[in-house]
């Protein structure tokens, strides 16, 4: 499920309730989100993926909005797998 945000802005990112620690060390009792933003202007760019078994439910918030064969941009703020896992 996809949220816009603002104006051409929307969260496509995924919630993860089945990891239990962050980094093997902090627990996590209510799971985690993977942030994941579209942001469709003049060209549309992608902010981060997600942790790569997440991958069909976060490529399906995007299709709901767009093709993902028309992004442009994707900005990947560093390379851990919870930000980069679903790249091919």
């Amino acid at each position: 499920m996809h949220r816009e945000i603002a104006d051409g802005v929307y969260y496509v990112g995924v919630d993860d309730y089945h990891t239990e620690l962050f980094e093997n060390l902090w627990a996590l009792p209510h799971g985690v989100s993977y942030n994941s933003y579209l942001i469709i202007d003049e060209k549309v760019t992608l902010i981060e993926t997600v942790k790569e078994p997440w991958t069909e439910e976060w490529l399906e918030n995007i299709r709901e909005i767009i093709d993902p064969s028309k992004i442009d941009y994707i900005i990947l703020n560093h390379m851990e797998p919870d930000h980069t896992g679903a790249l091919p």
